[in-house]
């Protein structure tokens, strides 16, 4: 069953008003049990940057509030700056521990907006 097809059977005629994006985010909110241990691959997969911004802000506060724990593979920035998060770079031999501003991927989103800087003034 494509992850389509799932959510069309979970979640019914609702898929039809929003996109897959909102339709799987919705869904995680409403399959968050609190005191439980999540591991989610790229769950910021269809999202746009607003929905990626709610879902770590839900996934903060599930934390904070419910006792969920939350093992997450992501290149989201959103998600890799969440409060408190251990980062491990699984790219090196062997993996290491690392911060939200030395990964290379968060370099290169530096450096584009950096090159783009006076276009947000």
């Amino acid at each position: 069953m494509s992850p389509s097809e799932y959510l069309k059977e979970k979640i019914g005629e609702r898929t039809a008003l929003f996109s897959n994006g909102e339709t799987g985010f919705m869904k995680f909110i409403e399959s968050i049990v609190p005191d439980r241990l999540y591991i989610l691959d790229e769950p910021e997969n269809s999202l746009s940057c607003e929905l990626q911004m709610k879902l770590a802000q839900y996934i903060e506060e599930s934390s904070r509030y419910l006792g969920c724990q939350f093992i997450i593979a992501t290149h989201s920035p959103f998600l890799l700056a969440l409060e408190n998060a251990k980062i491990y770079n699984l790219d090196g031999n062997p993996a290491t521990l690392s911060c939200f501003g030395d990964l290379p991927n968060m370099k290169l989103f530096y450096n584009l907006f950096k090159k783009h800087e006076e276009e947000f003034k």
